[in-house]
Formats: C-alpha cells, structure tokens, sequence
C-alpha cells in the first residue's frame, strides 16, 4: 500500500486537491472503467470522462457554489485567459467556486478549475486571481495529470482513478483533507516530488505568459505567492494552496524574474472584481451583528464612501429581509454605474423578495437587448417572469441559450419549472433527465427521458432528440453496474 500513498501525496500536488481516506471510503465515486494500466498517457476523452464524473459528484455537494454572478464572473476571467493560450483552445475549461474560507485552487481532469471562495478573498488585485487560474489553466493543456501516471506505471489504473476520485473529499472536509496529504507527503518519493516541482515551473512559465497576452500585470504571479507565505509566516498550518503547490524563494524569485522579460502594464481592477469579493464576504458575516452594526451607522453618518462597502451592507441587508433599505442602496449604485449588470442582478434579486419584481423587467428587458446571452441576466428575467405568472415568457427566454447553459444546473431547473408552469410537461420531462444527469442521478434520469419519450411534444425533432439521450445514459448505468460487479 506505501507505493499507492507515496503516489496519492504526489499526484495530488498536480492536481491542487487534497485526499483523506476515510474521506475517501465514505464519498466514493463511481468511475468509468478506462484500462487496466497506466502505463500510457491517457487520452484527452479518457481525462474529460473521469472529469466529468468527478464534476457530477461535484454538484450535488452542498459546498459548490451556485450563485450566478461569482459562477459567471470566474468563468469570463478564466476564458479570457484561456484564449490568451493557444494550446488551450479547442479543449472544454469550466470555472467553478466552491464556498470555503481556506486559500485553495486545483485542476481535475477534463478542464474543470475549482477556486475556494477565500482564495478570492485573499486575492489582492484582478491580476493576482488570473494568476492562480492561468497557472490551473496551464496545469490542464501541459496534461501534467497524464504525465505523472506515466511515472507510476506499475500501478493499476482503476486505483489511480479511485485515490483521483477523492477530490469531493477535499471539498466536503478541506481540512482533514489536508491533514491525509501532509501526513502522506513525506512518504513521497524524490523523483517524483522532483517532476512535481517541474510541473510547477512549467505552470508558473505558462501561467506569466497567459497574463501577459491576456493584458494582466504579470508581476501578480509573485505578488501572491508572497501574500501566501505571509499569510502563513505566524501559523502552524500553512494555506491549503501552499500544501498542493510547494512554494519556496527560489520559485517567488524566478517568477519576478521572468516578469521581467515582459512589459509592465498597469491593469485596474473591475468593479465586478471588487463586488464579487464584497459579495462573497457578506456570506461569511452574515451573523456579524457587529460588522453591520458599523456599516450601517456609517452609511446613515454618510460617512461609507466606497461603492464595495456600499454594496456589502445591501447584501447584509437582503440576508435580513429588509430589502427596501437595500432597494434604496442598490438604486444608488446603479445609477453611479449605469449598465453594470452585476448590481442590475442584485437590484432585481431585492425587488423580487420585496415583491416588486415587475418593476424591473423593462430595465432588465433592455439590457438584455444588448447582450443577450448574459445567464444571470436571463436568470433574472426569467425569475420575474415566473414569479408575475408569465412562464411562456420565463420558457421561451431560457430556451434561447439552453445550448450554451446544457452544464447548468441551475439554469436547467428554472427552465424545467417554466415548462412545467407552462403546461409543456413532455418538455418539462426531458429537461428535469437533464439536471438529474448532470448530478450524476442516472437512474431517475432515465426515468425521465422514459417519460418524454413516450409523451406527446410539439417539437418534430423531439423523439430522435430523447432516443439518443436515453440510449446514452443507459450505456452509462450499463457501465457502472458492469465495473460495480468486478469490484
């Protein structure tokens, strides 16, 4: 067993998550059968299928999180940067939050890039955050994962895949998953901490570059790498991150370096940047009685200047139902930043809890009409919808962009529920076989497309549509009794 511990410490560091055993017995996840050994790279179907599996675990977890404008704000900066990278195009990448005060980020296979909300948080500038995903992102198109099963090619593929498998745990219990990586690492062999160190090198180098072509001040690289080592100067336990990616002088020198074979640039922060964060901080103080306290008082003195502690003290204030306080605030900024469709989301959200939704649909109708693919604007609008009993309107939306929204859990069931208002059950049906196959519930999926398979739609496309989906998710549960039975 020491070989398969000595790897799992190692491989994790790659990958930018933590394991736990007994994390990992009580949240197994069931992996398609690939090979028996890995003894050659797997292919980029084989990464993208053991991803998508993780990912379907992934989001039926409580931790994810699922709120629209920190899920669409993460994934237009991480897509800027993909197509700041010429290896990465034509490869699936999907950006995710998972709601956690511990500084972390990882890469699993297929393209899927996970950030923990205190990362965000810890983040100092736009730039500093890019630079953690671009080097994920860098992670992903070096295939360091296939690489380093290269290195363990006496082990049996289907044990890597279990011991990959344990990422949920990381993010069920962040820190006992820590504590299973420190405690294996120092059975770690050198030779393949030594590639992990590569692996590292080779991100940071790939990850500058992505920063530089995407217009981001390359020097963030090395800015955070030493707002993680202060962070951990005073600490026994170091920041999550640290433990998945060693950090040492020598790698913060060489990523100043070779910022220095770039030109400066000087790149201002969004305002999305600084709301996401504000956002993301009213969550944890939600039951901080004291930080509202203060907040509110210096707004009533007028003495809260920035738009960032404005907009947190309307979060505090939505989370306490007094949504026209924060109705007013909201307001406010909109009107300061005319066009923003973070605080226009917002805006909407209070006024749908106070029970004014309506008022906002020709604001929202409008700047739709100028970006009309935006998911949390279409969210929004379809919330209202629903909410003022129009859901042919709230359908007919999100059936617009349900191509590009096919791995959105949440968009998926708004539209189920607008089919269902609707009376359109046949639609309803194959939509809910959707949601339920993307949290990976194969079984009442089926049950589902079953269901519009044999309903009545008005789409002629309809029952080749179902067929195909039902035939797919059949081989899928095929799959997992078949490996089931020879476990």
């Amino acid at each position: 067993m020491k070989p398969v511990l000595s790897f799992l410490a190692t491989s994790i560091l790659t990958a930018g998550v933590a394991f736990n055993a007994h994390s990992a017995q009580s949240n197994k996840i069931d992996l398609p059968k690939i090979g028996e050994t890995a003894g050659s790279t797997l292919s980029i179907a084989q990464e993208q299928q053991i991803g998508d599996d993780i990912m379907r675990q992934i989001r039926r977890s409580e931790f994810l999180m699922k709120d629209p404008i920190v899920t669409e704000y993460i994934q237009h900066l991480g897509y800027k940067l993909v197509a700041a990278n010429p290896d990465a195009l034509g490869r699936q990448f999907r950006f995710f939050v998972i709601q956690d005060n511990s500084i972390n980020a990882f890469a699993l296979p297929g393209g899927y890039i996970g950030l923990h909300s205190g990362l965000i948080n810890a983040s100092r500038s736009e730039s500093e955050l890019a630079s953690v995903l671009g080097h994920e992102v860098a992670h992903v198109t070096q295939r360091h994962l296939a690489r380093r099963l290269e290195k363990q090619s006496e082990l049996s593929l289907p044990s890597i895949l279990g011991l990959i498998a344990s990422v949920l745990a990381a993010t069920q219990d962040p820190e006992a998953g820590m504590a299973g990586v420190a405690a294996t690492q120092a059975a770690g062999q050198q030779s393949i901490i030594n590639h992990t160190r590569d692996n590292e090198k080779e991100a940071d180098r790939i990850g500058i570059s992505m920063l530089s072509a995407a217009g981001f001040d390359v020097r963030a690289a090395a800015d955070f790498f030493e707002t993680l080592q202060q962070s951990s100067r005073y600490t026994f336990k170091p920041p999550e991150i640290l433990l998945t990616h060693p950090l040492s002088r020598n790698r913060i020198a060489a990523a100043r370096e070779r910022a220095e074979l770039y030109p400066k640039v000087t790149h201002e922060d969004s305002l999305d940047y600084s709301l996401v964060k504000s956002r993301i901080q009213s969550k944890t103080l939600i039951n901080d009685k004291e930080v509202f306290r203060d907040l509110l008082n210096k707004y009533q003195s007028n003495k809260l200047k920035t738009t960032e502690e404005k907009y947190l003290l309307a979060e505090l204030l939505k989370s306490k139902s007094r949504n026209e306080p924060a109705i007013h605030i909201l307001t406010q900024l909109y009107n300061d930043h005319p066009g923003n469709q973070l605080l226009l989301f917002t805006l909407a959200e209070a006024h749908l809890a106070h029970g004014s939704g309506r008022k906002m649909l020709p604001m929202l109708e409008e700047q739709l009409s100028k970006t009309p693919d935006s998911t949390k604007l279409i969210l929004a609008t379809s919330e209202i919808y629903l909410n003022a009993d129009q859901p042919e309107k709230a359908e007919s939306l999100l059936l617009r962009y349900a191509d590009l929204n096919q791995k959105n859990p949440t968009y998926l069931s708004l539209l189920a529920k607008a089919q269902a208002d609707a009376g359109h059950t046949p639609e309803m049906y194959e939509t809910t076989g959707q949601y339920l196959l993307l949290l990976g519930d194969l079984r009442t999926a089926k049950k589902h497309f079953e269901l519009a398979l044999h309903a009545t739609s008005e789409d002629p496309y309809a029952q080749t549509r179902i067929q195909a989906r039902l035939e797919d998710v059949r081989l899928k549960i095929r799959a997992m009794i078949e490996e089931g039975s020879k476990r």
